[in-house]
């Protein structure tokens, strides 16, 4: 199965998991994974590989439908994600990245704000107490870095990236690319 991995602080990852979300819906089988890369607990400048990025994914991103305005920083995402597994367990995945992706890149929220991550949680139809305990939870947040950390050992570099049949791909693949990889199907060995 075709695994997109993601950060919401990446123009080229909103862009992917818009395209992913849609074909997952059209019956290709694949799923959305979030992983923080930088992995710190600071707000980062806007870089200018981020605002050159911004404007490689600028036309891809009108296709899909996604608003990507320049961010004031690059919070941390950690919490973010863990929200998502919340909202997987609560078969609600793609409302919350549609949300936490539009609440960054289209209106200028700062998702590393835990505050803002509970309001977001809320619009989606989370519960509000688990979402709170959740991006409070210290057990919970080592062990999420923990599987971010796993994923740079293995070789993910920046996002979004595909993992498949053990093989990792830039994420960023155009529609046809992403159905042929999928049809693919695991090798046999």
């Amino acid at each position: 199965m075709l695994v997109l991995l993601h950060d919401y602080t990446s123009p080229a990852s909103a862009v992917a998991v818009a395209r992913v979300t849609r074909l997952i819906a059209e019956g290709m089988p694949a799923r959305i994974e979030g992983t923080e890369v930088v992995g710190v607990e600071a707000t980062l400048p806007v870089t200018l590989d981020l605002i050159a990025e911004l404007d490689a994914v600028a036309a891809q991103a009108r296709a899909e439908g996604v608003v990507l305005r320049r961010p004031a920083g690059l919070p941390p995402t950690a919490a973010a994600h863990l929200l998502e597994e919340l909202a997987r367990e609560l078969d609600r995945a793609d409302a919350w990245r549609a949300r936490c992706y539009r609440a960054f890149w289209a209106d200028g929220d700062d998702i590393g704000d835990h505050a803002v991550l509970r309001r977001l949680a809320g619009d989606v139809g989370l519960p509000p107490e688990e979402a709170a305990r959740r991006i409070g939870d210290r057990m919970a947040l080592l062990e999420i870095r923990q599987r971010f950390a796993a994923h740079r050992r293995d070789g993910v570099g920046g996002v979004p990236t595909i993992s498949y049949d053990r093989t990792l791909i830039p994420g960023l693949l155009d529609e046809a690319d992403l159905r042929a990889l999928a049809a693919l199907g695991p090798s046999s060995a």
